[in-house]
């Protein structure tokens, strides 16, 4: 499956208590290569054609560097809902 990143970063945004070091927090538009939109469907994220007035319903998903758990992996914390939900 291959995906697009379009990146802008959200200012002033602190979805939850992050650790000491971080400092930024990237937020992205993600879809697949037939332009299919993630958006929330009955609690589950779900991808589909999005247009019109259903366009506002894209989620964007945040993601975090977790430096608190085994850094030299390079773990993440991804979320939506302007954070407020985590993926897992």
């Amino acid at each position: 499956l291959a995906l697009l990143f379009l990146c802008a970063e959200a200012e002033g945004f602190t979805p939850c208590h992050a650790p000491a070091l971080q400092t930024k927090v990237f937020q992205y538009r993600i879809w697949d290569v037939n332009q299919k939109s993630l958006y929330l469907r009955d609690d589950q994220l779900v991808a589909g054609h999005l247009q019109g007035a259903n366009a506002a319903l894209e989620e964007k998903v945040f993601w975090v560097p977790n430096r608190a758990f085994e850094l030299s992996r390079l773990p993440v914390i991804l979320g939506i809902r302007n954070g407020t939900r985590c993926l897992a």
